[in-house]
């Protein structure tokens, strides 16, 4: 809960959706809303935890609220008083917590985009852009040697660097040889 002479500072008038970082650590959340008192908080990784959401524990833990309390202590001891209420999200991650938005290395006309690591839903718009004009670029390069087209894609592929499929990003390195197993596979049948 917040203290009531704090409470117009965590409005959707004054308090931005948030995300700060300390460390190694990243906290993240949203103004109070609506008919809910409170602001929402939340840490991503959170205990580092890897479940199944089939079975895994949703109650709260004193592990799991200090985890929270501890940013809100820092950054807004303002509301650090009762807890109000809890829900447990999940959200995948890639290996090394960046996304993935290139082509398939066997088969260039599968497009693969992987908006996960916490925080796709925020960008979800400019990576459905970025897929789009992938998609458009592979199009129209076939019929055009237009300049300006090709300035644009070279720029798109600049800021899509971080995401593509690589073997110096971890994890990729099984992907890309099962990839080439399996082309290697119909190849040969």
């Amino acid at each position: 809960d917040i203290a009531e002479g704090a409470r117009a500072a965590f409005s959707l008038e004054n308090f931005p959706c948030f995300i700060v970082s300390k460390g190694n650590d990243s906290w993240y959340g949203f103004p109070e809303h609506g008919d809910q008192p409170g602001f929402k908080i939340g840490k991503y990784n959170h205990l580092g935890e890897a479940v199944h959401p089939d079975n895994m524990n949703r109650s709260m833990t004193a592990a799991d609220e200090e985890a929270l309390r501890a940013a809100v202590r820092q950054f807004f001891p303002a509301a650090n008083g009762l807890l109000l209420n809890y829900s447990t999200c999940l959200f995948t991650n890639t290996p090394d917590g960046h996304f993935i938005i290139d082509r398939h290395p066997c088969h260039e006309q599968v497009l693969i985009v992987s908006a996960c690591s916490g925080h796709g839903f925020k960008m979800s718009s400019g990576i459905g852009k970025h897929a789009a004009d992938m998609v458009l670029a592979a199009a129209s390069t076939s019929s055009s040697s237009n300049e300006i087209h090709k300035s644009a894609a070279q720029e798109r592929d600049n800021e899509l660097a971080l995401h593509r499929i690589s073997t110096r990003r971890e994890g990729h390195g099984d992907f890309l040889q099962r990839a080439q197993q399996m082309a290697q596979m119909r190849q040969a049948a």
